[in-house]
């Protein structure tokens, strides 16, 4: 999603808050997106797509989502990352055929996968995962 676009579903989220907390202005409204345990839009994104992925990797979506994701191939190097089979290979920048592509569900998951804590990825069920999934989401995005 380009960056206007997301300041515009920013700006809706923000007026909904003020609204459902009947207050007028511009201020204040990350406390109460905090208060109301609301990720930002950047955010509720990243959370949808790890959902999906965790879903995916654990046979609880569609099958032809599990033909989007693939697993990173261990290296021969012994270096810690190297051994976590949890990784998903990152498609290239050299590999997309269109500057859109950069978006995609096949591309832009692994790169947010990758990046998340392995005790989330390592997650045994749906429901622990989405809440250590929102809650580190969370705090990246309220961190103080």
């Amino acid at each position: 999603i380009k960056d206007s676009d997301l300041k515009r579903l920013q700006k809706i989220q923000n007026a909904a808050t003020r609204f459902i907390y009947g207050k007028r202005g511009k201020r204040g409204v990350t406390k109460l997106r905090m208060k109301s345990h609301f990720l930002p839009v950047q955010q509720r994104i990243e959370y949808k797509i790890c959902l999906l992925v965790y879903k995916t990797l654990h046979g609880l979506s569609p099958p032809y989502m599990s033909e989007m994701l693939q697993k990173r191939p261990q290296k021969m190097k012994s270096l810690r990352v190297d051994n976590d089979e949890t990784n998903l290979k990152e498609t290239r920048r050299s590999e997309f055929h269109y500057e859109n592509t950069k978006g995609a569900f096949s591309v832009a998951a692994p790169k947010m996968w990758n990046r998340l804590p392995r005790a989330i990825r390592d997650s045994e069920t749906l429901s622990s995962f989405k809440s250590a999934l929102k809650t580190h989401l969370f705090s990246m995005a309220y961190e103080q």
